[in-house]
């Protein structure tokens, strides 16, 4: 990895780890677990999409159901999947030990 490379991956590990993640090695053990993170909180974000948002209050429950139905629709059949933060940060949570154990060599 150039520099750019490890700088990147740093600035997105601090903002899920916080500033532990700086003095982690920018390796490609790092960049390996990082990659995992990614697609396990893709699988994450991709059920999201299948959660009504919240009801607003004095909705039609009908009327929000309906229009909760065809969101949920049309967010599943969207090009470009997003990456729930939500969903990054429990899959952070989960490998915080093997970044913690990678940037110590093991």
């Amino acid at each position: 990895m150039d520099m750019h490379e490890r700088q990147d991956l740093n600035d997105f590990l601090v903002t899920l780890y916080g500033s532990r993640a700086s003095k982690w090695p920018m390796n490609e053990q790092i960049f390996n677990l990082t990659y995992r993170l990614v697609a396990e909180s893709g699988l994450c974000s991709g059920m999201m999409d299948f959660v009504p948002r919240p009801m607003p209050p004095g909705a039609s429950p009908m009327r929000y159901l309906a229009k909760e139905l065809r969101g949920i629709f049309l967010r599943t059949i969207r090009q470009n999947k997003r990456q729930y933060i939500s969903c990054i940060k429990a899959v952070a949570l989960k490998m915080k030990n093997d970044f913690d154990l990678a940037a110590q060599g093991y």
